[in-house]
């Protein structure tokens, strides 16, 4: 009896032991797996426009994307305008979306829709994530299928966008077509290198009568 008493005081000694290595054995601490590098994202000045500010512009040299530094909200109009360095964009249409509602109620709530979406796009600016984005476009004339600086049948004009970062979404705002270059500031013509175009004509300039 004290002989099995013992093998069984033995075994169960064994069991113990053999247990507890399997357990310091499993919590050993694996070695770490290395991270692959990556690369650090440096934030773009343009923020979630950064793809659709270049793909408007598509690399042409007469264009630029100017911060809009206020948006100037006329409430009873409905209407929005971009004020950026070189002067401002013009009024955009009227957001008229509130008429469609069938009663009353359904308007106002868009109405304050629409009031709260201008608020958030002044504030947007407030913090440098508007930008008022234009190129030049050229259209000839008709029979004319090539840019000529001395055709009179080429018209030149500008196309527009306002884009907006808002939480982490590129928003276009609005955009604006066929916008004549006259209309825009002395300074925004030559940041699209049109004053310089004219600064320097093809023709010379004609000499006056000699007395």
């Amino acid at each position: 009896m004290t002989r099995v008493l013992a093998l069984a005081i033995a075994c169960a000694i064994g069991l113990t032991t053999g247990a507890e290595g399997a357990h310091r054995r499993g919590a050993a601490p694996q070695p770490e797996r290395a991270q692959p590098n990556q690369p650090v994202q440096v934030q773009d000045e343009f923020k979630s426009c950064d793809v659709a500010v270049r793909d408007f512009i598509q690399g042409r040299k007469e264009a630029t994307a100017l911060p809009v530094k206020e948006v100037k909200v006329d409430g009873l109009r409905m209407t929005l305008n971009f004020i950026h360095p070189y002067g401002e964009s013009g009024d955009t249409p009227p957001n008229l979306s509130f008429t469609r509602g069938e009663s009353v109620e359904e308007r106002r709530k868009a109405l304050n829709e629409a009031k709260q979406r201008a608020r958030l796009l002044a504030e947007a600016a407030r913090t440098g994530n508007v930008w008022y984005v234009i190129t030049v476009r050229k259209e000839s004339g008709p029979g004319e299928e090539r840019y000529n600086p001395t055709s009179q049948g080429q018209q030149i004009s500008a196309n527009a966008v306002v884009m907006a970062s808002i939480e982490g979404r590129c928003i276009t705002v609005s955009q604006y077509e066929a916008v004549p270059l006259n209309s825009l500031s002395a300074d925004l013509q030559q940041a699209l290198g049109q004053r310089e175009r004219e600064a320097s004509p093809t023709e010379p300039p004609p000499q006056a009568p000699r007395s």
